[in-house]
C-alpha cells in the first residue's frame, strides 16, 4: 500500500497531536509531517520532490494567515486536498479558505474518529463541510461571485458539476460517466479555469448561485 504523506501546519502542540492521531486512523502507512509556523510550511513546500496526498491548514497561525498558506499550497500542488483546522465563529475565514483553494474543514472541537473521518472524505474526491456551515458559505459565496460566462461549459462538464454537487467522488463520478478518473481530473482543471475557481466546492457554489445544479 502507498504511503500517505499529510501536511499538517497547526501551532497548538495539543491540537497537533490530535490531528497526527486521527491521521493515523486511516492506515498504517501514514506520514504526518508538522509544521508549527506558516513560513516553516511555506519553506517546506517550495522544496523540489515535495509529495503530499492531504493538507490540513490552521486558520489562525502566529506569523501569516493560514489563507496565505492555502493559497501558496494551491499554487504549488494543483490538485491536493486541502482541509482547514478551524473554530466554528470562524465562517468568514473559513470562506477566504475556500476561495484560496481549501476544499472542506475541521472543526477543532470535533471528535477524532470525526476528523478522521473528514480526511478520508477529503482523500476520496469529497468537500466535508458540515450543514450548517455550508449553507452560510454557499450564500455569502454566491452573493459574491463575480459572473463567468458559462455558456462554454461542454455537457459532460455539466454533467460531473450535477454529480459533484450530489456528493460524489471523482472516482464515483468517473464509474457513473463511464470514463477514467485521468479524463475526470482533466473536466474538472478545465471547470476551475472556465468558472474562474479553485476549488471543487467554489465550482459546485458557482454552479448552484447561477442555476446549473
Amino acid at each position: 500500500m502507498a504511503q500517505i504523506r499529510v501536511l499538517l501546519v497547526e501551532d497548538d502542540p495539543a491540537f497537533e497531536d490530535l490531528l497526527s492521531r486521527a491521521a493515523n486512523r486511516l492506515g498504517d502507512t501514514i506520514d504526518v509531517v508538522a509544521c508549527e509556523t506558516a513560513f516553516s510550511a511555506i519553506e517546506l513546500i517550495g522544496k523540489p520532490h515535495q509529495r503530499f496526498d492531504l493538507a490540513l491548514i490552521d486558520l489562525g497561525l502566529p506569523d501569516l494567515s493560514g489563507v496565505e498558506v492555502i493559497r501558496r499550497i494551491r499554487d504549488r500542488f494543483e490538485d491536493l486536498p486541502i482541509l482547514v483546522v478551524s473554530v466554528i465563529s470562524a465562517e468568514r475565514s473559513v470562506l477566504s479558505a475556500i476561495r484560496a483553494g481549501a476544499c472542506g474543514y475541521i472543526l477543532k472541537d470535533d471528535s477524532e474518529a470525526a476528523m478522521s473521518q473528514a480526511m478520508r472524505e477529503a482523500l476520496n474526491g469529497n468537500f466535508p463541510i458540515s450543514p450548517a456551515l455550508a449553507r452560510y458559505l454557499f450564500k455569502l459565496a454566491g452573493g459574491r461571485d463575480k459572473p463567468s460566462d458559462l455558456s462554454g461549459l461542454t455537457r459532460k462538464e455539466l454533467e460531473l458539476l450535477q454529480l459533484l454537487a450530489r456528493g460524489q467522488s471523482y472516482n464515483e463520478a468517473a464509474r457513473s460517466m463511464s470514463v477514467t478518473l485521468a479524463t475526470i481530473q482533466t473536466h474538472i482543471r478545465n471547470l476551475y479555469r472556465k468558472l474562474d475557481v479553485h476549488s471543487q466546492v467554489q465550482a459546485v457554489t458557482k454552479a448552484q448561485h447561477q442555476g446549473l445544479v
